[in-house]
């Protein structure tokens, strides 16, 4: 508040204000599995440079240097696992006074630090249960092999195909090991006799 606010009167020493600089977004993202509901999760890692002051007079210094160590501690490390967060490199420690008027400063001790987090997201994207298929294929050769099936005319047809795949959820079959049973309710439309 008092880095934000530079007017409000300043709190009584010792006291310590917490600042995020920046935050850097990187490019990849986690997508969870589509879940029954037909949600899913999008979370990805923030990396944000962050900014400790502590107010405390001549002392600054020393209570900001004792602060750094007690976040690196056991304790700590495993509250940071606990609340999925991470420290990372440490940018700059040191004492820099604040000037308070034209006239007076105040100490200050700073600690800058790399500080990583996730955040996420759930999205409502459903799922398809039905699939609808209009495909047609028009002529095509009497003979698979690539070196006769141009010798012969091609065969004048226009085959229509119209198929419904439904979801794998309400058909029982194995998808794995190619055992659907819809493939026997294909319709085709032969427009061309005994092919």
């Amino acid at each position: 508040m008092v880095f934000g606010q530079q007017n409000l009167p300043r709190l009584v020493k010792p006291y310590l204000q917490l600042n995020v600089m920046n935050i850097d977004i990187p490019d990849h993202m986690y997508y969870s599995p589509i879940d029954d509901n037909g949600s899913r999760t999008i979370s990805g890692w923030r990396r944000a440079a962050v900014e400790i002051q502590v107010f405390a007079g001549i002392q600054s210094l020393t209570i900001i240097s004792q602060l750094a160590m007690i976040l690196q501690t056991d304790a700590m490390l495993e509250y940071q696992a606990q609340i999925d967060c991470a420290l990372g490199q440490r940018l700059f420690i040191g004492y820099v006074p604040e000037l308070i008027n034209a006239s007076q400063w105040e100490g200050r001790g700073i600690y800058h630090f790399e500080f990583y987090y996730t955040e996420s997201v759930t999205e409502s994207v459903d799922r398809i249960c039905e699939v609808n298929l209009h495909g047609s294929c028009l002529g095509g050769s009497s003979d698979p092999d690539i070196y006769k099936m141009f010798n012969e005319p091609p065969i004048e047809a226009n085959i229509q195909c119209i198929e419904t795949i439904p979801c794998p959820d309400s058909v029982e079959t194995n998808w794995d090991d190619s055992q659907t049973n819809w493939d026997a309710d294909t319709e085709w439309d032969k427009t061309l006799e005994g092919h």
